[in-house]
């Protein structure tokens, strides 16, 4: 019986566990799913170089307008599958549909686990991690839209006195990488909308940039200086902190710039 398996790659190519090495070089073929993040050095080059075999990279139009049609056609013809995904296969995108789709086929589906930007922001910042409250993506606005869902979400996590983990707008197929700098501009031209104090200009975040990479970079501060601050590369994430708890308060200073 043929196979399907979802294999996290975590952040870099170091990430990478013994498990999903054995079943990347078990696959007959394996797609790199390179559109739903990005990886410190995780490429195609580079993923076939350490398996040692072709890598396919798949686009966001063959998994999501396509349903996957490119990866049940190689299980049709008796090919064990791997679908690899830079971070986790499940967090943060949409290969749940993907998943269910082969259940009900009746393929096998095996998954490796990776390691994640959820956890490993939330390490990083010395949070708590059962204080952080519902995550949110900042996008780009669109069609003069601005989308005010993130802001909503940092105010009720703000109400219930738990932080907010922001992911920010990737697309890898189309270069589109928000930068923190962004990210907060959006959210203060929602606060001047909407003048209901949820960001203010004088309230400290954290700004994680290339999270887990050597270039790893933490700032904590004022939005007012963040928002012209350079963090160089994306991806960036923010964290919007609730009510801190005085160990909290002192992991922070680590990266604090006033």
């Amino acid at each position: 019986m043929v196979w399907l398996a979802f294999v996290g790659l975590g952040l870099k190519l170091k990430h990478l566990t013994l498990e999903a090495l054995e079943v990347l070089k078990d696959s007959d073929i394996v797609f790199l799913d390179s559109y739903t993040s990005v990886g410190e050095d995780i490429t195609v080059k580079s993923l076939s170089s350490l398996l040692g075999k072709p890598i396919r990279q798949i686009t966001r139009h063959e998994i999501e307008e396509e349903n996957g049609k490119i990866i049940f056609d190689a299980l049709d013809k008796g090919l064990n599958v791997s679908f690899a995904v830079i971070g986790d296969p499940f967090i943060a995108t949409t290969h749940i549909v993907l998943l269910l789709e082969a259940v009900k086929r009746g393929i096998e589906i095996r998954i490796v686990h990776g390691i994640s930007i959820y956890s490993v922001a939330i390490s990083c910042s010395g949070l708590m991690a059962y204080k952080f409250g519902k995550t949110a993506t900042v996008v780009y606005p669109k069609d003069n839209i601005t989308f005010e869902y993130p802001y909503n979400v940092i105010k009720e996590n703000k109400e219930r006195e738990l932080h907010t983990l922001l992911l920010l707008d990737l697309d890898a197929e189309k270069g589109v990488f928000m930068t923190a700098n962004d990210a907060l501009k959006i959210l203060l031209s929602i606060e001047a909308k909407r003048k209901e104090n949820v960001i203010k200009n004088n309230e400290k975040v954290l700004v994680i940039a290339r999270a887990s990479s050597k270039n790893q970079k933490c700032v904590y501060g004022p939005v007012r200086k963040l928002v012209t601050m350079d963090f160089s590369k994306p991806p960036h994430v923010i964290i919007i902190p609730g009510k801190l708890h005085f160990i909290e308060e002192e992991a922070l200073r680590r990266f604090s710039i006033e």
